[in-house]
């Protein structure tokens, strides 16, 4: 019946009957029973049904999920039947299915307690999630109206939301905070597209945020914020398509940090301050009196936002960033690769995060209910071994003496390779008495529960290293996206320099493979054809003996270090500067070769050691362009 759907639509729903069910799912979850074989065909039969006929499934998923089925009918059978099924489901028929998922998760029958409300509600935010995630923003052929119908519209009710949100029990805050990860990992799914820039921000003029208590300062920070954000959009109609563009992601970023602030982001309200500084220099166009350079202000709200382990954070930071990349001066820039240099240990990040000793560095996006897959949406993770481990070796073997010491104390005893002279002269634990016993119970919880508090060195300092290198690897995305699309810029030079030194000193080898592929990316995007004016805007701007200095200084460099990689990168950087000499005064080549012949001869006599590569990939330049300056 299953297989031809079409032909018996009408009774499908008589199918699953109450014993059915129950029996597909107890033969599901054993592999021993005896109908396994014929239960597994049957659930292929369901799936086939479903991908073929996506129409049947608001008929048949409220039978496996409620009734005398299972709200987490995949859990129980060990299968991915409702993922599946989600993933088919589109248009009308996803509205719907989202209704059929929500009523469950709302209203729940005959629970036994909170935790378990709480278990179903984030079984349910998983299911709205992973629907969310099929949709293709991109594909305009797919019907994704429902995501901001219902989909979006039910995670913020979830959120933010009381009134005419009817639960029972109520919905918890755990259960609040569960959603609005949801919610956060959902947009970083949708907004991978610029035209998904929408998603958080229609979602945000249409949810009530009445279940979130504020201030009334914040509340107002909150509503100046909103209203910045419609004439953001207002403008949109009438911008062309450049500044529609800055406008858009001004508008996204608005929207970002007011959901910050509404999830109790203790930062959120001052950064608001500073984007209405952004907005009225970079939209307005109204004078700074204080004279602040208006790029930096943006460049530290993106690197604050870059610095969380949230991919949101970091698409959102990207998006605003490349709309502003023209604007962004010399001094912006150098904020960025200021991070570049930072000690990829403890020490670094306390520098670059400027913490304190009893922060901890958890990511608002990140529940403790978040799955593995949930994990790899939103929240970033790097791993980085390195030098830390064994500095952190000595602090570790301490505690681990603290700890034998402690034991020692609450037992009456030693370890097996200490002097035994002060032997205890109790027999053994059976000559304690009960509430001797009971004591010395409370006392090992005591000890071992004071171990758990007491962090763990080595671990700190493997975290400390991977937050350091995860804002770097960031850091390079933003610089890459610069030099793509202002590789005229005099200030994009200024990069290069930054750019080999965190190659030679960083201990991570991804680290220095980024910053590489970012002065690969730049001297490619010097050789696309220039724009009207850019080509007179660099002449305009440019200083000969500032860039046969910046040369020298890269040849500097290329003697600090022989490794292959590390010479490549030079070479590159090198000929990216020759490059520009050229294009600017092919005569100029004559002050080049001067340095080349300085840096051989330096080289020839043992007073540098340089890569042979610098002066073939010098040669095989010459080869290229020789004749061309005539």
């Amino acid at each position: 019946m299953l297989t031809d759907a079409s032909d018996y639509k009408e009774l499908i729903v008589s199918v699953f009957s109450p014993n059915l069910v129950r029996c597909l799912i107890n033969h599901m979850s054993q592999e021993d029973r005896f109908l396994h074989r014929a239960a597994e065909k049957s659930i292929r039969t369901i799936q086939q049904m479903a991908e073929a006929h996506p129409h049947t499934i608001p008929t048949v998923l409220p039978k496996l999920i409620g009734g005398n089925g299972f709200y987490n009918f995949d859990q129980v059978t060990k299968t991915k039947t409702i993922d599946k099924m989600l993933g088919w489901t589109s248009g009308k028929d996803a509205e719907t299915v989202v209704e059929i998922l929500l009523k469950p998760a709302l209203k729940i029958e005959g629970c036994e307690s909170d935790k378990d409300a709480e278990t179903r509600r984030q079984c349910f935010g998983d299911y709205l999630l992973s629907m969310i995630r099929r949709v293709n923003v991109t594909d305009e052929s797919v019907d994704a109206t429902w995501v901001k119908t219902t989909g979006l519209p039910t995670l913020g009710r979830l959120s933010y939301s009381k009134k005419h949100l009817k639960c029972k029990p109520e919905l918890s805050e755990a259960s609040r905070t569960m959603f609005r990860g949801r919610l956060t990992s959902a947009f970083a799914h949708l907004i991978s597209d610029p035209k998904g820039f929408s998603f958080p921000i229609e979602l945000l003029q249409s949810v009530k945020t009445d279940a979130v208590e504020m201030e009334d300062e914040v509340e107002a920070a909150k509503d100046k914020a909103l209203a910045t954000m419609e004439k953001l959009l207002k403008k949109t109609k009438k911008a062309s398509d450049k500044e529609k563009i800055s406008l858009e992601a001004l508008a996204l970023l608005y929207a970002l940090v007011v959901f910050q602030l509404l999830n109790g982001e203790s930062d959120a309200a001052s950064v608001l301050d500073e984007l209405k500084l952004c907005y009225d220099k970079l939209i307005r166009g109204k004078e700074d009196e204080e004279g602040q350079d208006v790029s930096q202000v943006l460049v530290e709200i993106l690197l604050s936002l870059m610095s969380r382990s949230s991919l949101l954070l970091r698409k959102v930071a990207q998006h605003v960033f490349t709309a502003f990349a023209g604007e962004i001066t010399a001094e912006g820039l150098a904020l960025m690769t200021d991070v570049l240099g930072a000690s990829e240990s403890a020490k670094g990040q306390q520098a670059l995060f400027d913490q304190n000793d009893d922060e901890e560095e958890h990511d608002h996006d990140h529940d403790d209910g978040s799955d593995d897959d949930e994990l790899d949406s939103d929240v970033e993770m790097i791993s980085a071994n390195g030098d830390a481990d064994d500095a952190a070796e000595d602090g570790e073997n301490a505690e681990m003496a603290a700890l034998d010491k402690a034991l020692a104390a609450a037992l009456d005893t030693h370890r097996l390779d200490e002097d035994a002279a002060a032997e205890s002269e109790s027999d053994s634990d059976a000559d304690m008495s009960d509430s001797e016993m009971l004591q010395l119970d409370e006392k090992l919880v005591e000890i071992f529960a004071a171990r758990k508090k007491t962090p763990n060195k080595k671990q700190e300092a493997k975290d400390a290293r991977a937050n350091v290198v995860n804002l770097k690897n960031r850091i390079l995305d933003l610089l890459e996206i610069y030099v793509r699309r202002a590789p005229e810029k005099v200030e994009a030079y200024g990069l290069v320099l930054p750019l080999l030194r965190c190659m030679r000193e960083t201990g991570t080898k991804q680290v220095g493979e980024r910053a590489h592929s970012v002065l690969a990316a730049f001297k490619k995007a010097t050789k696309g054809g220039k724009a009207d004016g850019e080509e007179e805007e660099e002449k305009a701007d440019f200083d000969i003996l500032e860039r046969i200095e910046l040369l020298k200084e890269i040849h500097e460099e290329a003697a600090k270090d022989a490794s292959h990689a590390f010479a490549k990168a030079a070479s590159t950087a090198s000929l990216l500067v020759v490059s520009s000499l050229y294009r600017v005064d092919k005569r100029l080549v004559k002050k080049v070769a001067g340095v080349y012949r300085d840096t051989q001869v330096q080289w020839v006599m043992g007073e540098k050691k340089v890569a042979a590569g610098l002066f073939v990939d010098w040669v095989n330049w010459c080869q290229s362009h020789a004749g061309a300056a005539q």
